[in-house]
């Protein structure tokens, strides 16, 4: 009987779960190709109003962003391969052996490709902003990018 019960439990978490999934889905609008519309990016709307880009400016930021979202997807889920290697390799050995170096390795390393790969995001959409447009972007920006969590200030002054 106890075993009935927690398949019955069991799935109906898993019903909920798929109709939470499938709600989200459905109710964030999604271009041709399955991406996330690009006007439902917050990001995109601060940039727009707050540095009052002009139209051609925010053309070429869109433009810039669209491209790199795969990027940043690919890197994200490189990332968690790594990170979930580490997490499995830790769990069963007890010890660093040298399978754990490489796969600490492995994880270091992607995460440096990702942050450069970002940083040269934040550069290559600064170059198309004015002067003091590209100051305030890189300052609010590049602190995501370089994860700046223990700075105390947590801010960035860009000269």
């Amino acid at each position: 009987m106890r075993k009935g019960l927690l398949v019955l439990f069991a799935a109906l978490l898993a019903g909920l779960a798929a109709f939470w999934a499938v709600r989200w889905h459905k109710g964030t609008p999604h271009t041709h190709d399955g991406t996330v519309a690009l006007d439902t990016m917050p990001e995109l709307a601060w940039l727009q109003k707050d540095l009052q880009l002009t139209d051609a400016q925010f053309a070429r930021v869109r433009e810039l962003h669209t491209a790199y979202r795969p990027k940043c997807a690919d890197m994200c889920r490189r990332i968690a391969e790594a990170h979930a290697r580490i997490e499995a390799i830790a769990a069963a050995n007890h010890q660093i052996t040298t399978e754990f170096e490489a796969a600490l390795k492995a994880h270091t390393d992607v995460h440096l490709e990702c942050q450069k790969e970002m940083l040269n995001h934040l550069y290559e959409t600064a170059a198309i902003l004015n002067k003091e447009q590209a100051k305030r972007y890189l300052e609010t920006m590049l602190p995501f990018a370089l994860d700046f969590t223990h700075s105390e200030s947590g801010t960035l002054h860009v000269h």
